[in-house]
C-alpha cells in the first residue's frame, strides 16, 4: 500500500512508523509499505519498482490457475518487473543487497510503462499484458543473441 492509501484509511505517519517498527508493515520502498505475509517474490518486485511483469507475471498466473499459492509458485531469475514510466527508476543492486539482503545477482529485467504497470494487480501484470511483453521480451533477446554472435565470429575470422 501506498502511504497516501494508508492515509486515506485514517493512518497518521506517526502511527504508520510505529506500524513499521512494530512489524506490522514493512517498507518496501519509499512510500510502499506491505505486510510481512506478502511473499518474498512480491516484496523483491516492488523493491526493485513494480508488480511482476513478463514471464515472471506468466508463471504467477499459470501457477493460481493450477491451484497453488502465491508461496508455492517457483519464479526463475532474473525477475521480470513492470515500472511505471513516470519512475525514479530501479536502485542499484548492491543497495538493495545491503538494505534488505537480496543478492546483488537478482538484478531484474525491467519493462517500463505506466499502463502495463497498472493493467494487473499491485502483485503482477495481467495475462494479456505479460504474453504480449514475454513475445516482445524474447524477439529482442533473440536480436541481441543473433548481434552477439556475428560479433563473434567477425572477431575469430579477423
Amino acid at each position: 500500500m501506498s502511504t497516501r492509501e494508508l492515509a486515506a484509511f485514517g493512518m497518521l505517519p506517526t502511527e504508520i512508523a510505529v506500524a513499521r517498527s512494530y512489524g506490522t508493515l514493512q517498507a518496501l520502498r519509499q512510500g510502499w509499505h506491505c505486510e510481512f505475509v506478502l511473499p518474498d517474490v512480491f516484496r523483491t518486485a516492488w523493491r526493485f519498482g513494480g508488480p511482476l511483469a513478463c514471464i515472471s507475471a506468466l508463471s504467477m498466473h499459470e501457477g493460481r490457475a493450477r491451484g497453488c499459492a502465491d508461496a508455492d509458485i517457483p519464479f526463475d531469475e532474473p525477475l521480470h518487473v513492470a515500472v511505471p514510466r513516470n519512475s525514479v527508476g530501479s536502485p542499484p543492486a548492491e543497495l538493495l543487497a545491503e538494505r534488505w539482503g537480496i543478492p546483488v545477482s537478482h538484478r531484474p529485467v525491467l519493462h517500463w510503462g505506466t499502463a502495463d504497470a497498472l493493467s494487473g494487480d499491485r502483485r503482477a501484470v495481467s495475462a494479456e499484458t505479460a504474453r504480449q511483453q514475454a513475445l516482445r521480451c524474447r524477439a529482442r533477446d533473440e536480436t541481441q543473441s543473433g548481434r552477439e554472435a556475428a560479433r563473434g565470429s567477425q572477431t575469430r575470422e579477423g
